[in-house]
């Protein structure tokens, strides 16, 4: 029997038998001389998760978690802001409408098996390419960028024949390009265009272009829909010629994409006064890490480019600032195939 006044725990070992420990921490022996283990009050009191005072009255209360997480929940299953944050929700159902928010987990699992596939997965299967075009009821070549007065079809058919003009009018002038040598027998050229009072805010962007078809329509793609007033654009062109090769002439690559410039320069007179535009042609070995330092110094709001410099150049390249990858749409057609 217990010593009235003195609180004592029963510890039940494997042979059956009980020992008796006592608060206090004072060890009992039994009369086959086993000797139980010692606990203090500090520890006995640390133990005791389940119970708390109230009121200063000195009475236990035992209290469950579970209860008191299940009040939470009900709480946060109330608010309608707050019942996605529960861990074990799925975040795709909120983009899915539902009559009722208490379904089970088991009924959506078995919905996602027949879930249709998204528009990413579409537009990334290169074999669907053909089907995905045919379910536009509009043509895209019709519509009119925000900087364009005309749709986009009238600007790259324009494009031609304005600049065959302007080639005649002005010749092939290179006197603005400055072509300069670098280590390792490398050679760049650049050229600064500018319309109006040129750059007169901090957003940049930054075009890579290959002289492609593809290209200049992500150029007129860019300069339509992207640049404002007081941008600045840096179009930057790598060539793979062999340094010590002198077929490849880096001025005339600068001259090429000015002529493009000045011709959307033209076409933006009703909206953009004022605009800087670099154009930079270089050699280079590792063009990676030239456009890594090129983005970690200017900071552009975005990097742009057309789909086959992705595909070739850029490929599997890690950007730190959002792409906006540009892809011609080329005209179809059932019988003759694709075509420009």
């Amino acid at each position: 029997m217990s010593v009235p006044g003195h609180k004592s725990i029963l510890l039940t070992g494997a042979d059956g038998t009980q020992t008796r420990l006592n608060s206090a921490g004072a060890a009992k022996s039994d009369a086959s001389g086993a000797v139980g283990v010692q606990f203090d009050s500090e520890q006995l009191e640390r133990g005791r998760s389940r119970t708390k005072m109230r009121n200063g009255t000195g009475m236990n209360v035992s209290t469950s978690r579970s209860r008191s997480r299940s009040r939470v929940s009900s709480i946060i299953a109330e608010e309608e802001f707050l019942k996605w944050t529960v861990l074990r929700r799925d975040p795709s159902m909120r983009l899915q409408p539902s009559s009722d928010d208490a379904g089970s987990d088991a009924s959506d699992d078995d919905g996602s098996s027949s879930d249709e596939p998204s528009d990413e997965e579409q537009v990334t299967d290169v074999d669907n390419d053909v089907d995905i075009d045919e379910e536009f009821d509009y043509d895209q070549g019709m519509k009119v960028l925000p900087n364009f007065v005309v749709s986009l079809n009238e600007v790259l058919e324009s494009s031609k024949p304005w600049i065959r003009q302007y080639v005649a009018a002005q010749g092939r002038d290179t006197q603005g390009v400055q072509e300069t040598s670098m280590a390792g027998g490398y050679r760049r050229a650049i050229e600064l265009v500018s319309k109006g009072q040129g750059s007169t805010t901090a957003r940049s962007y930054i075009l890579c272009t290959d002289l492609t078809t593809e290209s200049n329509y992500a150029l007129t793609y860019v300069m339509g829909s992207l640049i404002a007033n007081g941008d600045t654009l840096y179009i930057v062109h790598w060539d793979n010629s062999d340094p010590s090769s002198t077929t490849t002439t880096l001025s005339e690559n600068v001259t090429s994409i000015k002529n493009h410039v000045m011709y959307l320069f033209d076409c933006t007179n009703a909206v953009i006064d004022h605009i800087d535009v670099v154009i930079l042609s270089l050699q280079h070995p590792f063009p990676k890490q030239l456009l890594t330092e090129m983005i970690y110094t200017l900071k552009p709001i975005t990097l742009c480019c057309s789909l086959s410099m992705i595909l070739s150049t850029l490929q599997n390249f890690v950007c730190s600032v959002p792409t906006l990858v540009i892809r011609k749409k080329l005209k179809r057609s059932k019988k003759k195939g694709i075509s420009e």
